[in-house]
């Protein structure tokens, strides 16, 4: 089992609106790979920050959703957003294998 965990912290001032964009782009990954997603924002540590959180089977399966994702319009309409909502290169993946 794989967790994979994207992060991004918002602009100062823009949590709100990020948040409403962060549970669209939720539901678009939901659409289009047909997994849930956990949409979380830091309570704690590094303010404004927020994370989807997704599990899949396998590392191929991660990487086959998100080459899903790349391809669909609505998701790259919705990235579009980030550039307006989200600090520029904040951006991190990772993955976590269950042990």
């Amino acid at each position: 089992m794989i967790t994979f965990v994207r992060t991004a912290k918002t602009v100062p001032g823009k949590i709100g609106e990020a948040i409403v964009w962060a549970k669209e782009i939720g539901g678009v990954v939901k659409r289009v790979v047909g997994k849930d997603v956990v949409v979380a924002s830091a309570f704690g540590g590094v303010l404004g920050e927020l994370a989807w959180i997704i599990q899949y089977e396998s590392a191929g399966q991660a990487e086959e959703s998100l080459s899903k994702l790349m391809a669909d319009r609505d998701y790259g309409t919705l990235l579009k957003k980030a550039e307006t909502l989200v600090v520029p290169a904040s951006g991190h993946d990772q993955l976590w294998r269950h042990v």
